[in-house]
């Protein structure tokens, strides 16, 4: 039986290396994609939810995805970065399953692979050449069709990629099971393995055998949350997912987290994001 860790189902949707001409900056950003960036040269900050973190040459630093962060950077800073994202499945995914380090020292192997890698995908890159010209970028999707149509040994190319990198991260990290209540851990489980059916309380109770009360208090102990909001967190979240790699419509994405009425799917993506689902498929551009 595989592990919860071999179970993990990444796509690569950008590789690339940029240096800023101008002084360059984002902010209010959550997608669903983890970034990860190899800093070579420069200043930049970047602006995290419990603190603000100064982008040093030779490190790397990781943004898991749904993380809101902001950052600003300064002219002449050069760093190569990778945009990743799992694809959804039936099981907790890998920032469910660590809590990795924000940031990791790099070593002169980091920048060889990176290098490599540019050469070998020009087309996963992002144009960081000016504002105008990133922000005209193709949308995410369109990369995500690229990565699903590449041959076998190229996905394998870039996974491997994703898993040597990873690999400087997961030295550090915790597991984050080891923090959680294994009746949460069966409870998000379910969760996964449902998305796309409608998801009752009741139910919840029984996979987790606890009281309503019980249940929703280990939620919070865990997520800062009750049982239910973290089922409409997960529904959203792929949602999201769906919006940006993918072009189906938006009652279809509605059907594919388990809501039949699409007028109240845009009611509740609005509540917890901000935009309705077409808003958010063509304003996301980081």
């Amino acid at each position: 039986m595989k592990t919860a860790l071999e179970r993990v189902n990444i796509s690569v949707l950008n590789v690339g290396y940029a240096r800023t001409q101008h002084k360059w900056g984002g902010a209010d950003i959550s997608s669903p994609f983890a970034r990860l960036y190899y800093i070579k040269a420069g200043h930049a900050c970047l602006h995290l939810p419990s603190e603000d973190v100064d982008l040093q040459p030779g490190y790397m630093y990781l943004v898991p995805g749904f993380m809101p962060h902001s950052y600003e950077c300064e002219p002449n800073f050069e760093f190569y970065y990778m945009f990743i994202y799992e694809r959804y499945g039936d099981h907790m995914d890998i920032f469910d399953i660590y809590d990795m380090p924000i940031s990791v020292k790099a070593d002169n192997a980091v920048e060889l692979l990176f290098t490599n890698y540019c050469q070998l995908y020009p087309q996963l890159s992002l144009p960081y050449s000016s504002a105008a010209d990133f922000n005209a970028h193709p949308a995410y999707m369109d990369y995500a069709r690229r990565y699903s149509q590449m041959e076998r040994y190229e996905k394998m190319q870039l996974q491997g990629l994703v898993w040597i990198i990873s690999s400087y991260f997961m030295k550090h990290a915790v597991k984050a099971h080891d923090h959680l209540d294994d009746r949460v851990v069966k409870v998000c489980t379910y969760v996964k393995q449902n998305i796309g059916s409608t998801i009752r309380l009741e139910q919840l109770e029984d996979v987790a055998c606890l009281t309503r009360s019980h249940l929703n208090r280990l939620f919070h102990d865990s997520y800062g949350m009750s049982s239910m909001q973290y089922v409409i967190r997960q529904k959203v979240q792929y949602a999201q997912q769906l919006l940006l790699t993918s072009d189906m419509s938006v009652s279809s994405v509605a059907e594919a987290i388990g809501i039949s009425d699409t007028s109240y799917f845009i009611r509740l993506f609005r509540k917890q994001i901000g935009f309705t689902p077409q808003d958010y498929r063509h304003s996301v551009k980081y």
